[in-house]
Protein backbone atom coordinates (compact mmCIF):
# COMPACT_ATOMS: atom_id res chain seq x y z
CA UNK A 1 0.00 0.00 0.00
CA UNK A 2 1.07 3.80 -0.97
CA UNK A 3 1.15 6.09 1.65
CA UNK A 4 -0.42 9.17 0.66
CA UNK A 5 0.59 11.63 2.78
CA UNK A 6 4.79 11.90 2.49
CA UNK A 7 7.00 12.02 5.59
CA UNK A 8 9.43 14.91 6.30
CA UNK A 9 10.90 13.08 9.05
CA UNK A 10 14.47 12.27 7.01
CA UNK A 11 14.54 15.93 6.73
CA UNK A 12 14.00 17.20 10.02
CA UNK A 13 16.52 14.51 11.39
CA UNK A 14 19.07 16.45 9.41
CA UNK A 15 17.87 19.89 9.82
CA UNK A 16 18.74 18.48 13.63
CA UNK A 17 21.84 17.01 13.04
CA UNK A 18 23.04 19.87 11.42
CA UNK A 19 22.08 22.35 14.56
CA UNK A 20 24.23 20.16 16.78
CA UNK A 21 26.93 20.27 14.66
CA UNK A 22 26.91 23.67 14.55
CA UNK A 23 26.60 23.86 18.54
CA UNK A 24 29.32 21.86 18.53
CA UNK A 25 31.65 24.21 16.37
CA UNK A 26 31.03 26.86 17.81
CA UNK A 27 31.00 25.86 21.43
CA UNK A 28 34.26 23.63 20.56
CA UNK A 29 36.24 27.18 19.64
CA UNK A 30 34.92 28.63 21.76
CA UNK A 31 36.61 26.60 24.42
CA UNK A 32 39.69 26.00 22.75
CA UNK A 33 40.03 29.77 22.77
CA UNK A 34 39.20 30.29 26.04
CA UNK A 35 42.04 27.73 27.21
CA UNK A 36 44.80 29.51 25.34
CA UNK A 37 44.11 32.77 26.74
CA UNK A 38 43.95 31.24 30.20
CA UNK A 39 47.01 29.54 29.78
CA UNK A 40 49.15 32.62 28.55
CA UNK A 41 49.13 32.19 24.87
CA UNK A 42 48.93 36.09 23.31
CA UNK A 43 49.18 36.69 19.77
CA UNK A 44 52.72 38.47 19.67
CA UNK A 45 53.17 41.08 17.09
CA UNK A 46 55.71 41.50 14.10
CA UNK A 47 59.10 43.63 15.75
CA UNK A 48 62.12 45.20 14.14
CA UNK A 49 65.25 44.12 15.04
CA UNK A 50 68.73 46.34 14.44
CA UNK A 51 71.88 44.24 14.16
CA UNK A 52 74.59 45.96 14.34
CA UNK A 53 77.89 44.60 13.89
CA UNK A 54 80.75 46.81 14.83
CA UNK A 55 84.09 46.12 13.22
CA UNK A 56 88.16 45.85 14.66
CA UNK A 57 89.77 49.11 14.15
CA UNK A 58 92.21 47.42 12.01
CA UNK A 59 89.24 45.71 10.04
CA UNK A 60 90.68 45.57 6.44
CA UNK A 61 88.03 46.20 3.36
CA UNK A 62 88.35 42.24 2.76
CA UNK A 63 87.18 41.86 6.19
CA UNK A 64 84.58 44.06 6.05
CA UNK A 65 83.16 42.27 2.55
CA UNK A 66 83.54 39.36 3.75
CA UNK A 67 81.59 40.42 6.89
CA UNK A 68 78.79 42.22 4.85
CA UNK A 69 78.34 39.49 2.13
CA UNK A 70 77.48 36.60 5.31
CA UNK A 71 75.44 39.58 7.06
CA UNK A 72 73.70 39.94 3.55
CA UNK A 73 72.26 36.56 3.87
CA UNK A 74 69.97 37.31 6.77
CA UNK A 75 66.68 38.32 5.79
CA UNK A 76 66.70 42.05 6.13
CA UNK A 77 64.21 44.73 5.22
CA UNK A 78 66.55 47.03 2.91
CA UNK A 79 69.86 45.68 3.00
CA UNK A 80 72.87 45.84 4.59
CA UNK A 81 74.07 49.19 5.53
CA UNK A 82 77.89 50.07 6.27
CA UNK A 83 78.20 53.14 8.71
CA UNK A 84 81.69 55.00 7.95
CA UNK A 85 83.62 55.99 10.94
CA UNK A 86 83.10 59.85 9.91
CA UNK A 87 79.46 58.67 9.78
CA UNK A 88 79.35 57.26 13.26
CA UNK A 89 81.56 60.07 14.74
CA UNK A 90 78.45 62.43 13.04
CA UNK A 91 76.04 60.85 14.84
CA UNK A 92 77.46 60.90 18.33
CA UNK A 93 78.31 64.14 17.96
CA UNK A 94 74.24 64.82 17.46
CA UNK A 95 73.31 62.79 19.98
CA UNK A 96 75.44 64.82 22.99
CA UNK A 97 75.28 67.82 21.54
CA UNK A 98 73.81 68.88 24.85
CA UNK A 99 77.57 68.51 26.33
CA UNK A 100 79.91 68.79 24.46
CA UNK A 101 82.62 67.77 26.66
CA UNK A 102 81.26 63.75 26.03
CA UNK A 103 82.90 64.83 22.56
CA UNK A 104 86.76 65.42 24.54
CA UNK A 105 89.40 63.08 22.91
CA UNK A 106 87.12 61.68 20.58
CA UNK A 107 88.05 61.74 16.58
CA UNK A 108 86.69 59.89 13.72
CA UNK A 109 89.60 57.74 13.69
CA UNK A 110 88.83 56.69 17.01
CA UNK A 111 85.04 55.76 15.95
CA UNK A 112 84.48 51.86 14.71
CA UNK A 113 83.15 50.71 11.44
CA UNK A 114 79.70 49.01 11.59
CA UNK A 115 77.32 47.32 9.41
CA UNK A 116 73.61 47.36 9.96
CA UNK A 117 70.73 45.34 9.11
CA UNK A 118 66.96 45.59 9.95
CA UNK A 119 65.18 42.72 9.85
CA UNK A 120 61.32 42.00 10.98
CA UNK A 121 59.52 39.38 12.92
CA UNK A 122 57.87 37.99 15.66
CA UNK A 123 60.87 36.74 17.09
CA UNK A 124 64.69 36.57 16.52
CA UNK A 125 66.47 34.07 15.73
CA UNK A 126 71.23 34.25 17.25
CA UNK A 127 71.60 31.23 15.14
CA UNK A 128 73.49 32.62 12.63
CA UNK A 129 75.24 35.40 14.54
CA UNK A 130 78.20 33.02 16.74
CA UNK A 131 79.88 32.33 13.10
CA UNK A 132 79.39 36.11 12.10
CA UNK A 133 81.20 37.11 15.48
CA UNK A 134 84.28 34.75 14.25
CA UNK A 135 84.99 36.45 11.49
CA UNK A 136 87.94 38.15 10.99
CA UNK A 137 87.48 41.67 12.00
CA UNK A 138 84.66 41.53 13.83
CA UNK A 139 84.74 43.23 17.59
CA UNK A 140 81.28 43.03 18.50
CA UNK A 141 77.65 41.95 17.23
CA UNK A 142 74.67 43.95 19.12
CA UNK A 143 71.15 43.00 18.12
CA UNK A 144 68.64 45.45 19.87
CA UNK A 145 64.20 45.60 19.13
CA UNK A 146 62.86 48.72 18.75
CA UNK A 147 59.68 50.32 20.47
CA UNK A 148 57.16 50.04 18.84
CA UNK A 149 53.03 49.83 20.26
CA UNK A 150 53.69 50.68 23.46
CA UNK A 151 56.44 48.20 24.41
CA UNK A 152 59.75 49.64 24.72
CA UNK A 153 63.27 48.39 22.58
CA UNK A 154 65.30 46.14 24.05
CA UNK A 155 68.94 44.45 23.82
CA UNK A 156 68.75 40.82 23.23
CA UNK A 157 71.50 38.51 24.51
CA UNK A 158 72.81 36.64 21.59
Amino acid sequence: MIDPQPTHEPTRRRLQLLAVAAVALVSGSAVSTTVMLVAGWRYEPEREYAVTVFLQPDADTAQREAVQRRLGQLPAVDGVRVETRDQAYEKLRQRVAGDPTQMEGIEPATMPESLHLTTVGRDFDCGPLPSIRKMAGVDRIRVTTRPAGGRPGAELAC
